[in-house]
């Protein structure tokens, strides 16, 4: 994955936390930097004439229960679906959160911080092809 250039964004209740461990664990792959809130997650309009390739963009949003409200108002506030970013829950969900989270478009939901240690092939691999 050390050709395709993929962007990590961390941010939520927890972003202090689950930057250090994904810098840690994640570091030969992506350079994560954090954002103070979802607000701040930069807008990017795809030109389908565009000949320039996607960019992958992982958003980690590291959560509390408290903090639910706050990413499925953002998830479901954007306008069109972008294929181009994973979005990924950190945080300890219940079944019915993790059910609302999934409907909202959040692909991936870890409750450790080394649950990144699993995930990371996936993520890998969906960074490679949509970099494709």
């Amino acid at each position: 994955m050390n050709a395709v250039q993929t962007k990590l964004w961390v941010t939520g209740p927890e972003t202090e936390r689950w930057f250090d461990a994904a810098r840690v664990m994640w570091s030969t792959d992506f350079h994560p930097e954090t954002l103070s809130s979802l607000g701040d997650v930069p807008i990017h309009k795809r030109n389908l004439r565009s000949s320039q390739p996607i960019t992958p963009e992982v958003i980690l949003w590291a959560g509390d229960q408290n903090g639910i409200h706050e990413l499925t108002q953002w998830l479901h506030s954007r306008s069109p679906q972008s294929d181009h970013r994973l979005y990924i829950a950190a945080g300890q969900w219940s079944d019915a959160e993790r059910s609302v989270l999934q409907r909202f478009g959040v692909r991936l939901i870890v409750s450790e911080l080394t649950d990144l240690i699993a995930i990371e092939h996936v993520v890998r691999e969906w960074s490679l092809r949509i970099s494709n």
